[in-house]
């Protein structure tokens, strides 16, 4: 029998959502995340970093700008123990600046994936490609 995986890194908090920013109990990759596991069974597991971000949406994605220019992978608070029972992994992450959050890297990074079935899936806020091209 197949087992699934959902990955995701969320952001909670300050985000835009719906033309503005609002303050969110579960960011939007989140609740995507929820709606896989309810369609395919699967066993969710949230990412989170060891640093924090700053609260403040704006000041949140400066420092995810910066973060991709350095390449940073992010330390990560805990891993799944094993993807050995998992056939088929999601893997989900807000876009950020055209890319994952770093931390994704850091995550992928961390497996040796041959084998098993990834699929991604990102959310995005419309604004963003325009932003995109400040990079």
């Amino acid at each position: 029998m197949s087992r699934t995986l959902i990955v995701y890194y969320s952001r909670k908090g300050e985000n835009y959502w719906n033309g503005s920013i609002k303050n969110l109990e579960k960011g939007n990759t989140e609740i995507v995340a929820e709606m896989i596991a309810d369609l395919t069974g699967g066993d969710l597991f949230e990412m989170d970093t060891v640093k924090t971000y700053p609260a403040d949406y704006y000041a949140c994605i400066d420092e995810a700008k910066e973060e991709l220019r350095r390449k940073d992978r992010p330390e990560l608070k805990t891993y799944p123990e094993s993807l050995d029972g998992y056939d088929t992994i999601f893997v989900g992450y807000p876009n950020w600046w055209g890319t994952m959050p770093m931390a994704m890297f850091t995550f992928l990074e961390h497996y040796d994936l041959s084998g098993k079935k990834i699929i991604p899936f990102c959310t995005m806020k419309e604004a963003e490609w325009a932003e995109v091209k400040e990079i």
